[in-house]
């Protein structure tokens, strides 16, 4: 037991052990314990086993939250985790979040979860469409498809009675390009055109730009095509609302949707905004134990019971926090670097993790990382709620 166990008024004078903008908004510390969920993440290290990848089921789509609610009527675009265990998803359509999805497995995954068909948009890559030769490789049961310029039509959908047309947005970078995507769209006897996705990066000016050349593609489609456009999907590069303040983007992008309209007559679409948040961004925790420790000629590393990947390189920028987990930590803090038990020399680590000094074997280490992704390549998954732990769907 430390001194802060037995003086808890002395937490109040020290530098919070947990930073609450990068945590769980469910995660503490009781007696030392990190719990997350209600749940000590030393017993999932026992239940389980290292490495396991842990959810928070009440933050599933927190961080979004703040820059959706600056934009009147939008809808906010979530990606998807690499694990979708089923608490995750059953958070996810209880709170009718839309999730982005990019492949077969994400697509399956996500109606295994139970989420409503209406609630996953599709983003179709070119070289991906190319790679397949049988038509149609992509499955049915998404709401939405967004095709770019130089995805296949004949791999996006197949048209017939069960599946009905499948809903379609255009990806588009000039207008020039996107007239011939929209023609080979309209052609399609199984799609339907319902919209326009521009991309760009989260400044005033290009956002205006980007959002005025996608209304005026609308109007084109309109003019020669018959078809009115009712859906604005605006994809903000570079993790929008880390860059920029969340309320000075959501009044940028209303302004330049509004003055695109204004300019062109064209009725306000409906809008989705994609700002690369992922779904579960300040809700996922990895849980790993420490092989070894060790002093090199590098600095300090901490050796991690060994996984089914590898710990990613910090260059990425994912991993932002790490804490011992089991025991409240009684020295100062030092920088470390991480890798798994069993790499070979040269292989991946995590560098400039900070940790506390008495780090020992066997203490159960959490990490979280930006978006919420697995950074150890673990070997099972759980969501928690409320004091209990729900075992992951598979597939």
């Amino acid at each position: 037991m430390t001194l802060l166990d037995i003086l808890p008024s002395l937490r109040g004078t020290t530098t919070p052990r947990l930073d609450p903008l990068v945590w769980p908004v469910t995660t503490h510390c009781h007696h030392g314990r990190i719990t997350v969920g209600g749940v000590g993440l030393d017993e999932i290290a026992d239940r389980f086993g290292v490495p396991t990848y842990v959810l928070d089921e009440e933050s599933v789509g927190g961080g979004g939250k703040t820059f959706v609610h600056g934009l009147r009527d939008a809808e906010m675009l979530y990606r998807t985790a690499p694990l979708l265990p089923c608490g995750v998803a059953r958070s996810v359509a209880e709170r009718r979040l839309t999730v982005v999805v990019h492949s077969r497995r994400d697509v399956a995954l996500a109606r295994q979860g139970g989420l409503d068909p209406d609630s996953i948009v599709l983003v179709v890559d070119a070289a991906d469409s190319r790679s397949h030769s049988e038509v149609p490789p992509w499955p049915g049961g998404v709401g939405r498809i967004v095709v770019g310029a130089g995805v296949r039509i004949d791999t996006v959908a197949a048209p017939g009675p069960e599946s009905g047309r499948q809903k379609t947005i255009v990806g588009v970078r000039d207008t020039c390009c996107a007239g011939a995507t929209i023609r080979r769209v309209v052609a399609a006897p199984g799609l339907d055109l319902i919209g326009i996705r521009c991309d760009c990066v989260p400044t005033v000016g290009d956002i205006r730009e980007q959002v005025l050349t996608a209304v005026a593609v609308m109007c084109d489609a309109n003019r020669e095509h018959r078809v009115l456009c009712t859906e604005l999907h605006l994809g903000i590069a570079g993790g929008a609302t880390d860059i920029v303040g969340s309320s000075d983007l959501a009044d940028a992008i209303a302004d330049a949707v509004e003055d695109a309209c204004i300019r062109n007559r064209f009725p306000r679409p409906r809008l989705s905004v994609d700002a690369g948040r992922s779904v579960t961004a300040r809700a996922a925790v990895n849980v790993c134990r420490v092989h070894h420790f060790e002093r090199t000629p590098g600095g300090p590393v901490v050796v991690l019971d060994s996984g089914a990947g590898s710990v990613v390189a910090v260059t990425t920028g994912e991993l932002v926090a790490a804490a011992v987990a089991n025991r409240h930590p009684s020295g100062p803090a030092e920088e470390f670097s991480i890798m798994r038990c069993g790499s070979m020399i040269g292989a991946p680590r995590c560098s400039g993790v900070v940790l506390a000094q008495d780090v020992r074997p066997g203490d159960v280490v959490a990490l979280v990382s930006r978006d919420g992704s697995d950074l150890v390549g673990s070997a099972a998954a759980v969501s928690v709620a409320h004091g209990r732990m729900h075992e992951p769907t598979t597939g």
